[in-house]
């Protein structure tokens, strides 16, 4: 069922310079890697099936590397397919990407593809360009809404299943227990709620204690200083290992245990999501145990789909990105990438 670890390691490289924050692997219908997606666009020698087609995209912000890569991917495969990409930035806005909606539907825009930056706030934006019959395509991240009221359908990865494999992956390191910090990334996204629940329910042992809980706001250096209260508060002796729902936040939380005087990996273990370049580098250094991926390149799977609604063929409400975790015993750095 998952990808098999060269490969796709190969394919997480090719972007992981910041956090998913946010979801999806490459779509089973896609291929394995960045380069067979710049190499077999969409439209092809077959015709261009977007030609004369306008496609927003209202993105949350680009303050990532993953954010930009997402956005890349899907205006990269649009317009080899012959379509018009327009993109709105919401900033980290949720009052901004609602307005965007609204201008992008005001525009006339044949498709809207949307990452939600948060569960709610868009539900009116969005059912106003389904009720101008306008097909919304979801990406990395869900809403509290309805398919078919607010949204066509939703792209992403099984949030809870990432966590669940974070948790596995310490179980299986202190089967003894532990204390657990976790960081997330608030409580306004699906993403970080998910993977949140998805470790707890992992962990499925009162061996396993959550010691402390904060909000790292999906950023390196937030995570770094949320970290070093909790090592304060608590002490390092007392913290076994550390969960971030992204791998940015992974660093930051391991600066912090540096700077503490701790060494990842040793006193304290660190799992995180996304699959970056740098968690790459620290599961095979052992600095960190385990990260799980997620990957932006969603250009080949909103394609196809639009194509499919194009050619009136159904579209499932919900489709779901595969990913894989990866440990030191199954993770490959290409460090002369």
């Amino acid at each position: 069922m998952k990808k098999k670890a060269a490969i796709l390691v190969a394919t997480v490289m090719m972007f992981s310079l910041a956090a998913c924050g946010d979801t999806g692997q490459t779509a089973g219908e896609g291929n394995d890697s960045p380069g067979a997606e710049a190499e077999n666009p969409a439209g092809g020698e077959e015709g261009k099936i977007l030609e004369g087609k306008t496609v927003g995209f209202a993105q949350t912000d680009s303050m990532s590397a993953w954010r930009t890569t997402e956005t890349d991917s899907i205006q990269e495969y649009v317009e080899n397919a012959g379509g018009e990409f327009i993109v709105k930035d919401a900033g980290g806005d949720i009052a901004t990407q609602e307005s965007d909606i609204r201008d992008l539907v005001a525009a006339g825009v044949d498709y809207l593809v949307v990452a939600p930056l948060e569960d709610n706030g868009l539900q009116g934006a969005l059912q106003e360009a389904m009720e101008n019959e306008i097909p919304v395509i979801l990406v990395d991240r869900a809403i509290d809404g309805e398919a078919g009221t607010h949204f066509t359908t939703a792209i992403m990865s099984d949030f809870v299943w990432e966590g669940e494999q974070c948790a596995r992956a310490i179980t299986e390191a202190l089967p003894e227990g532990g204390n657990i910090v976790i960081i997330n990334g608030g409580y306004d996204s699906s993403t970080s709620t998910d993977r949140q629940d998805g470790f707890i329910n992992g962990l499925a042992s009162d061996k396993y204690k959550i010691v402390a809980e904060q909000d790292g706001e999906w950023l390196m250096d937030k995570a770094q200083a949320v970290m070093e209260n909790i090592l304060q508060a608590q002490g390092g002796e007392n913290i076994d290992a550390v969960f971030c729902v992204t791998d940015d936040m992974v660093q930051g939380a391991m600066n912090a245990i540096d700077a503490a005087g701790l060494t990842p990996g040793e006193d304290i273990l660190t799992v995180g999501i996304d699959g970056t370049r740098a968690a790459f580098e620290a599961v095979e250094s052992g600095r960190q145990l385990a990260s799980c991926t997620c990957s932006p390149y969603f250009g080949e799977i909103v394609v196809n789909t639009l194509t499919k609604l194009i050619n009136g063929e159904e579209v499932p409400a919900h489709i779901t990105n595969e990913d894989t975790l990866y440990t030191k015993e199954n993770v490959v750095v290409d460090l002369g990438f």
